[in-house]
């Protein structure tokens, strides 16, 4: 039993890989792949999915911002980086000193004089923690880590021109001009041992390769040796001599480089390319680095990483990739004001490089990990929750990164996925595409897995700046700074095309809501109005303008029939939405005053505050709240993020209760408005009684609050009567601006307060100024409505301002993104959950069971083995005996009704079949019959194929079936022969077409196939015509 049952779990296993494989393919969620899809993912997967996607992948170089102060009388010869020391030796060109650089800040610490001659080279001396140097007035010279004393000085007979210390014996190594190889007894001050005649010219570079214990020589003969340490003796020779052609430096070796990790020796001359060798094998090179158009002046590999960087004498810049030996980066040259250079060196503790020209320039590796207290260091465009995966992306610039649900963890980065700056995103239903627009207009669908680019959508004139998905559906609305909003049709692998425009907005669209049970959308932009649509008609519907500040935040409580407006001015406004029959009205307002810091632990609005803070974002929280066990659970939360970084916890059910705001059932709403309608369209003779009856059993769930629709016209009555004694008195000082902001109340509320003697507050500043009687009868008023909305929680989430909120279901919580370049996750009672940091966040603490979501999925997996059934190979069918076929002109000489009669009783004309039938015959019949889970169209092919060998079953009308298919086929023959247009039509007529036939074939219109014929023919495509034989082309000239 144990094995079976292990057995069972390793097929959930396979299967749910499958299918966690197919989902992956199969992206716009069609249910079905092809062979050509499977292909294209795996190679993307493979291309695009490969390192360059991962979390260690190679970041680019940029020109520092830290420069060099120093005037350099010569130019800069050689850069040297102490690693030991933590400086930078920097050599010029005939100068008898040498200058010791910060690393950080690029100021000189020291210069240094003792030679007597221009300082060549130097190195570091491990075992007696000394600095060596070697000069043109053939003398090396020992100076003290610690305070630069010149300790001893060593005479040679030549110019030493590169030295390289060796820490495990105290010994000193250097190269002549000569091509000499001398060791360097520092106990005793003297050489203990020379090596020449293997290097034909002037070694130029030494290298210790310390897993292998040899020391690698670089000569300008093009030779590069390694020798052993204890010996002094020849190991190895890379010349690239193999088979009669050489393959190794022409122009001399000048550089050496070894990778640790990948176990490589890089080599640089004057050649225009870097030869990489493997330190086993002398004959040929492994790679060319090729790409530079210069001569180089070296190589360097930056250890502990994959990067080998390589630089010409122009100033030019390539990153290699060792593990794929792929340029990565150019950089350099003479956009950083390096056009000469002679030197360089790498920082690899600093993750900067130094080059050598004219002066020092440094350039600084954009590696992200430096902000490890953030998620993105250049800012977060959004963030995203993909439940089905169990990933969060965010985004920012031109790059997406995934984080793991479960830990928190960055596990990919998604690079370069679009060319300009990602200013809008949105997620897909099945969360395997990501909607992205950019800084130039664009809007495309990629792949969430590797970011590849699936489809482009019509693009905006202006930036993004909000995308949305309509539920349920297919379309994608995407809005711009223009004030442009279009619903796309993305139909998944057709061509996408756009459903509706529209230009309502008089300037930018600065927020998207979406809602599929209202069918309806909303818009908000700088223009301080919100649009909204009829998602059915693809019309405006209605416009509210009564708003003064720039729009920042919408959404919808579909249950309820309402929207909130949040603006920059500081102001929520809930407003009804059809169906309700009270639509478009506002039901309350209230102001997001700064919090009062008191003794006590009770929360109190500093209502008088000179200014409110401006709000970004605003979402309803789901009700009832899904996995909270708190009172408050059961009412409407309203979450709202300003710009100081407060999040916020807005109670709304005294609210509700006073205002008659309950859930409604929606398709009864939608019917009594359907019926309204009819009624008063002209003509219309529907009497009211023919209206649905508001009461009718079923209309709501069992247990809930959803209100029946004749309740509308009653529930707000009691509200309003009760509010009504401060409602006018407090319509003047509106905060939202709804008497000052729109002109009809600017032209006729005026005259109305002074018809009714009072004062008119055409702005906020002036309510607040009103005095007397007036204000004490504004106060009560408005401070009874101020306690319709109760701050239950708040919270200082962000350093900055608060400008995306994401509520999530599955689990229920809620994702903020500030502009302090950080993501938080939060519970419902605004408690945190964690931070998305480049380095985890050790409070990391998001409900999302890894474990259980695999369960779900074998359990599918499980399910889905169980659905299927057995396969068994299926017997061929014997080929119809010659017998069978009837002679030449039976058909010409027999009627078609006769002949098909003919099929099922063998008639005259025709060779009569065997009585017995084939044993091959019975069994197939026999399977498909004892089959439980056979299917009608199993029947059809056994009797079809039965039908064609004679053998039918008495009661199957074998004879209609056949003529029936036959009549197909002449209706199929005569669509194709149909006279066609001689111009084809234009791609969006064409698409017409075709979107006509496959409506024609969806609801069964299309049986012969004659609407697809038709599409098919007037694609535009180029035609040729081949006349037939015997005709020439020409017109004849009796047609002249």
């Amino acid at each position: 039993k144990t094995s079976s049952l292990e057995e069972r779990n390793a097929h959930s296993g396979r299967a749910a890989a499958v299918v966690d494989l197919f989902r992956r393919v199969d992206v716009h969620g069609e249910g079905v792949i092809t062979w050509d899809e499977v292909s294209n993912y795996l190679i993307d997967h493979g291309v695009a999915g490969g390192d360059q996607f991962t979390v260690d992948s190679i970041k680019p170089y940029r020109a520092s911002s830290v420069s060099d102060a120093v005037k350099h009388d010569t130019a800069v010869e050689k850069l040297v980086y102490l690693e030991q020391m933590d400086v930078v030796a920097c050599l010029n060109h005939n100068s008898r000193r040498f200058r010791l650089y910060d690393p950080i800040t690029c100021k000189v610490r020291t210069e240094v004089h003792g030679h007597r001659g221009s300082v060549v080279n130097c190195c570091y001396v491990n075992g007696l923690n000394q600095m060596a140097t070697t000069g043109a007035d053939m003398t090396i010279c020992l100076w003290d880590a610690g305070s630069l004393g010149l300790r001893n000085r060593m005479t040679a007979k030549d110019v030493q021109l590169c030295l390289c210390g060796a820490a495990s014996l105290d010994g000193l190594f250097s190269g002549s001009i000569d091509g000499t190889l001398s060791r360097w007894d520092l106990q005793n001050m003297c050489l203990s041992d020379t090596r020449r005649g293997q290097h034909k010219d002037a070694i130029n570079d030494l290298l210790m390769v310390e897993d292998i214990d040899l020391l690698a020589s670089g000569s300008s003969d093009g030779s590069t040796i390694m020798w052993d340490l204890e010996t002094l003796r020849p190991k190895k020779t890379f010349k690239g001599h193999h088979k009669g052609t050489f393959k190794g430096h022409r122009k001399g070796t000048f550089s050496l480089a070894y990778s640790l990790d990948y176990r490589c020796l890089l080599t640089a001359g004057l050649e225009q390319e870097a030869l990489v060798w493997n330190p086993y094998v002398e004959k040929v090179p492994i790679f060319r680095l090729r790409g530079h158009t210069n001569a180089l002046c070296g190589v360097a590999v930056v250890s502990g990483t994959p990067q080998v960087i390589t630089a010409d004498v122009k100033g030019v810049f390539r990153l290699w990739d060792m593990r794929n030996f792929r340029c990565v980066q150019s950089f350099g040259g003479k956009e950083s004001q390096v056009s000469c250079l002679n030197t360089f060196c790498v920082m690899p503790g600093h993750r900067r490089l130094a080059a050598g020209g004219a002066c020092v320039t440094l350039f600084d590796y954009m590696d992200e990990w430096d902000g490890e207290t953030v998620t993105e260091v250049g800012g977060v465009t959004d963030a995203l929750y993909n439940p089905s995966a169990g990933e969060f992306y965010t985004l920012s610039k031109t790059h997406v990164k995934a984080w793991s649900a479960g830990t928190g963890v960055l596990f990919k980065v998604l690079h370069d996925v679009t060319k300009k700056e990602i200013t809008a995103c949105c997620l897909a239903e099945n969360g395997r595409k990501l909607y992205l627009g950019d800084a130039c207009g664009r809007v495309a669908a990629h792949s969430a897995n590797n970011g590849t680019l699936l489809t482009e959508f019509e693009p905006h004139a202006k930036d993004v700046s909000c995308l949305a998905v309509w539920p349920g559906t297919n379309k994608l609305v995407s809005a711009a700074w223009d004030g442009a909003v279009k619903v796309h049709a993305d139909e998944r692998s057709r061509m996408p095309y756009v459903k509706a425009e529209f230009t309502h907005h008089r300037d930018g669209v600065t927020c998207l809501a979406v809602s599929s049970e209202l069918m309806l959308m909303a818009t908000g932009g700088t223009d301080t109005q919100v649009c909204l649509y009829d998602l059915k008609t693809l019309k405006l519907d209605h416009t509210l303008t009564r708003l003064q500040h720039v729009v920042s935040g919408l959404d919808f409580m579909s249950s309820r029939c309402i929207l909130a407006v949040a603006d920059q001015g500081g102001y929520v406004s809930l407003w009804r939405v059809r169906p309700h029959p009270d639509k478009w009205t506002r039901v309350h307002h209230f102001t997001n005053w700064p919090l009062l810091r008191t003794a006590g632990s009770d929360m109190k609005l500093d209502e008088a505050s000179v200014a409110a803070i401006p709000l970004h974002a605003v979402r309803f929280a789901p009700t009832p709240v899904p996995e909270v066990d708190m009172p408050m659970s059961t009412s409407p939360l309203l979450y709202t993020g300003d710009a100081k970084g407060n999040l916020r916890c807005w109670d709304l059910s005294l609210l509700c209760e006073r205002k008659g705001v309950v859930d409604m059932d929606l398709r009864e709403l939608f019917e009594r408005q359907h019926f309204a309608q009819l009624n008063t369209a002209p003509g219309g003779s529907l009497r009211a009684a023919s209206a649905p009856a508001s009461g009718t059993a079923g209309s709501g769930a069992a247990g809930s609050s959803v209100a029946p629709a004749s309740a509308l016209e009653q529930a707000p009555v009691a509200a309003t009567a009760a509010s009504s004694a401060g409602a006018d008195a407090a319509a003047s000082a509106f905060l939202t601006g709804v008497d000052a902001g729109s002109s009809d109340v600017k032209q006729h509320g005026g005259r109305e307060a002074r018809e009714r003697g009072k004062p008119f507050a055409s702005t906020v500043r002036s309510a607040f100024m009103l005095a007397g009687d007036e204000l004490s009868k504004v106060a009560p008023a408005a401070a009874e409505e101020r306690k319709e909305v109760q701050l239950i929680l708040e919270v200082e989430g962000h350093d900055d301002a608060v400008f995306r909120l994401h509520l999530t279901r599955r689990p229920a919580s809620l994702i903020s993104a500030g502009q302090d370049n950080r993501v938080r996750t939060w519970n419902l009672h605004l408690q945190p959950l964690g931070l998305l940091l480049q380095k985890t966040d050790p409070a990391y603490k998001f409900p999302y069971d890894p474990l259980a979501a695999q369960r779900a999925k074998l359990e599918e997996a499980s399910e889905l083995l169980g659905s299927v059934r057995p396969w068994s190979p299926q017997l061929k069918l014997p080929k119809l005996p010659k017998s069978a076929a009837p002679p030449s002109g039976a058909q010409s000489a027999r009627g078609p009704h006769d002949t098909l009669g003919g099929l099922k009783a063998g008639g005259r004309g025709w060779h009569r079949a065997q009585s017995d039938p084939d044993e091959k015959w019975k069994l197939m019949a026999s399977r498909v019959i004892s089959d439980p889970n056979a299917e009608a169209l199993d029947y059809e092919i056994l009797f079809e194929q039965m039908g064609q060998a004679g053998q039918a079953p008495p009661d199957i009308d074998l004879a209609g079936a056949a003529a029936e298919r036959l009549l197909q086929k002449a209706h199929a023959r005569q669509a194709g022969l149909m006279t066609q247009r001689s111009r084809a039509l234009s791609a969006d007529e064409a698409s017409a077409a075709d979107r006509l036939a496959r409506a024609m074939a969806a609801v069964g219109g299309d049986d012969f196939g004659a609407y697809e014929t038709m599409a098919r023919s007037i694609r535009p495509r180029s035609r040729s015509k081949t006349p037939s034989r015997g005709h020439t082309g020409r017109t004849p000239r009796s047609a002249r």
